[in-house]
C-alpha cells in the first residue's frame, strides 16, 4: 500500500492546533471521515465534458482533487474527450437502455463523472440610505445629514453531478451542489471600497468542488475535543502533553496509571476519578481504540455525569462507524493508486 494511504489508516487522528477554553484546553484534530459514496473497488474515474458555463474549469478543478488525493487513477481527458466523441450515440443509447456492459466496454473507468454547472454569477450592488452623521468641528460634536453607502457583491456556484458505475450503468450517486459568498464594504457621502467578485466566484468554485470529492473520496474534517486536568492526578496533565504532540499511545499510558491510582484512592471525589476515565477514554479513541474508549466514557458518566463527557461518548460512535467505513472504502487503495516511494 502506498505511504499516504497507510498514514492515514494507521493514524486515526492528528493534531491540528491547541486552544485555551476557560480553565481547560482544548485540542483541534483531524480525522478521516468516510465518502458518501462507497467506491471500494474503483480503480479508474473518468469524468466527461462537464456541461454549462464554467464547466471546463471546474472540471480542471475536479480532476486535480483526484489526481492529489493518490486515491484513483484519472483518465486522461484526452483520452476520454476522444472516446465520448466516438461514441457518443452509443454512449446515449447505453445509458437511456441501462446497457453498463457496453458502457464498460467503451469506457476505461470504473467510475464515471458528468454534470453540468447551472449558474456562475458575481452580483455587485450599491445601496444607498440617507443618515444623520456626526463629526468635531472647532471641539465641537456636529450632527449633519449625510448618505451611507454599502457595496454587496454576491457570488454563487451551482452545479448538478451523477456519478455512474460504467459496469452497470447504475446512478452511485446525484447531488445538486451550491456554494455562495457574499462581502461589503460601506462609506458615507462616496462610493465604497470595490470587491473583488471575481475572488469570491473563486472561492465557491473550489467550495463545491471540495464537495463534489467528499462524495467520493475519505476526507479529513476537524474536531475539537476538551482535555481534563486534575490536582490531585499529576499523571492526566503528563497524558494531556502527550495529546498535544499527536501521541495518544503514549498519552494513554499516562492516563491508565491516573485510572489506576484513582479507582485505588478511596477518598478520591467521584468527579476526579470521571476525569481519569474520561481522559482515558479519549487517549484510547485517538488510538484508534473504538470499544474501550466507549467502555471508559461511560464509567467516567457514571461516576459524574458531565454534558461534555456524553457528547464525546456519542462522537466516539460516530468515529468508530467512520473509521469502519473508511477502512471498507480505502481497502482497494493499494490496487488503485500509484506506489510512494
Amino acid at each position: 500500500m502506498n505511504k499516504t494511504l497507510t498514514h492515514h489508516l494507521l493514524a486515526a487522528f492528528s493534531l491540528t492546533s491547541i486552544l485555551s477554553v476557560g480553565c481547560g484546553t482544548s485540542i483541534t484534530v483531524t480525522r478521516l471521515a468516510p465518502a458518501e459514496v462507497n467506491l471500494a473497488g474503483v480503480k479508474r474515474i473518468a469524468i466527461t465534458k462537464i456541461e454549462g458555463p464554467d464547466g471546463e474549469t471546474f472540471a480542471t478543478m475536479v480532476s486535480q482533487r483526484i489526481l492529489d488525493s493518490k486515491r484513483y487513477e484519472l483518465v486522461e481527458r484526452g483520452e476520454m474527450d476522444k472516446i465520448t466523441a466516438e461514441h457518443r450515440g452509443a454512449l446515449d443509447a447505453a445509458f437511456e437502455q441501462n446497457q453498463g456492459v457496453e458502457i464498460g466496454k467503451l469506457l476505461p473507468a470504473a467510475a464515471l463523472v458528468a454534470g453540468k454547472v447551472n449558474e456562475v454569477k458575481a452580483e455587485d450592488r450599491v445601496n444607498s440610505k440617507n443618515d444623520t452623521c456626526t463629526r468635531y468641528d472647532s471641539g465641537k460634536l456636529v450632527r449633519y445629514s449625510c448618505t451611507r453607502y454599502t457595496r454587496t457583491v454576491k457570488a454563487r456556484f451551482v452545479t448538478n453531478v451523477r456519478v455512474f458505475d460504467t459496469n452497470t450503468s447504475k446512478v452511485l450517486v446525484t447531488r445538486r451542489l451550491v456554494a455562495e459568498r457574499k462581502k461589503e464594504t460601506t462609506s458615507t457621502d462616496g462610493d465604497p471600497d470595490n470587491v473583488d467578485g471575481d475572488a469570491l466566484l473563486d472561492q465557491c468554485r473550489n467550495e463545491v468542488a471540495d464537495q463534489f470529492f467528499k462524495m467520493i473520496a475519505p476526507h479529513p474534517v476537524q474536531e475539537h475535543v476538551a482535555l481534563e486536568e486534575d490536582g490531585a492526578l499529576p499523571e492526566l496533565k503528563q497524558g494531556n502533553e502527550y495529546l498535544k504532540r499527536g501521541d495518544p499511545g503514549t498519552a494513554s499510558e499516562f492516563f491508565a496509571r491516573a485510572v489506576a491510582k484513582a479507582d485505588a484512592n478511596p477518598s478520591l471525589k467521584p468527579d476526579a476519578k470521571g476525569r481519569a476515565h474520561y481522559s482515558y477514554g479519549l487517549g484510547k479513541a485517538m488510538a484508534g481504540d473504538y470499544d474501550v474508549a466507549l467502555a471508559e466514557l461511560h464509567m467516567a458518566q457514571t461516576l459524574k455525569p458531565e454534558k461534555a463527557w456524553t457528547d464525546l461518548e456519542m462522537r466516539v460512535r460516530t468515529w468508530k462507524k467512520d473509521a469502519d467505513k473508511v477502512s471498507e472504502q480505502m481497502k482497494d487503495a493499494a490496487a488503485a493508486a500509484p506506489a510512494q516511494q
